[in-house]
């Protein structure tokens, strides 16, 4: 199937009260069997890249494979940037042809964050591109082992910067945003304990808000809050630690294994592939998008 246009899987999504996956992507195992876990459970799903897989020439090669996933499947598949930090690195997907880019200035400002949300919003909107902002700020579970060890300028410490309810009508209204990633108490990387959701602000930002609502941080986050999360409004959410975590302790064992070192590499990933889809059928069954597309 050819790419799906983010704005009309977010929207079913929404109006029927199931949450989209949204996968993180970095490799050839990434794109390919995500996808295909995706269309064997009939299921819509997101790939994204991320800022290291772009970098220079890495656009070419990530930007081809996703897309070449999505058209070897049945489902709906958006191609998505996620927690771009500039407009040049959004612009740059655009042009290889993701439909959804995320940037993300939620360390700044509100002021800020508007006006460089609303710029990419202005130039994304020429291409029919869905476009997410984060609005509060979600944190690193271990600061400094995640997001913010890719962006600097990303607030690394723990701290309550959940999202205030009465920003949330002015900055979709003054951006223009499809989607808008929240701040409710997940955080992103691996958690030293198990968080606990303010569904309360969840259910009040969802009746303030025009856009799809997503959630960062679902890697750990318990699966009572995640469901609880979809009812009060979310319509989006994003794993990738769990993931990257079952194939690379699989692979581990691999290796911890093997003597002949000289195997061949798609030998050695095929005990880590089915152990990274199992996890992520376990979270698209978890967020009731199985069967949806």
């Amino acid at each position: 199937m050819a790419l799906v246009r983010a704005q009309e899987i977010l929207a079913d999504a929404r109006r029927n009260k199931y949450a989209v996956p949204m996968f993180d992507v970095s490799n050839y195992e990434m794109v390919r069997y995500l996808a295909e876990t995706a269309d064997d459970l009939k299921s819509p799903v997101m790939l994204a890249a991320i800022s290291p897989d772009i970098k220079g020439d890495g656009i070419e090669y990530i930007a081809a494979m996703m897309k070449i996933a999505a058209g070897r499947v049945k489902v709906p598949v958006a191609v998505h940037l996620d927690h771009s930090a500039t407009f040049e690195e959004c612009r740059r997907c655009i042009e290889h042809g993701f439909n959804s880019v995320m940037i993300d200035k939620s360390s700044a400002s509100i002021e800020e964050n508007i006006a460089k949300t609303r710029e990419v919003v202005e130039y994304a909107k020429k291409f029919g591109v869905c476009v997410e902002a984060e609005l509060g700020h979600v944190p690193d579970a271990i600061p400094g082992t995640g997001e913010s060890a890719m962006n600097p300028e990303k607030i690394s410490d723990v701290r309550d910067t959940l999202t205030k309810v009465s920003d949330v009508e002015r900055f979709v209204a003054e951006t223009g945003v499809d989607a808008l990633a929240v701040a409710i108490g997940t955080a992103h990387g691996t958690y030293i304990s198990a968080p606990k959701l303010d569904i309360d602000r969840l259910s009040q930002i969802n009746a303030a808000s025009k856009a799809a609502l997503v959630l960062d941080g679902g890697s750990g986050t318990p699966e009572s809050e995640l469901k609880a999360a979809i009812a009060a409004g979310i319509s989006k959410i994003n794993v990738y630690t769990d993931l990257v975590t079952a194939y690379n302790l699989k692979m581990k064992e691999n290796y911890a294994a093997m003597t002949n070192m000289g195997t061949w590499p798609v030998i050695n990933s095929v005990k880590p592939v089915e152990a990274m889809r199992e996890k992520a059928a376990a979270y698209i069954k978890m967020f009731g998008s199985e069967g949806r597309a």
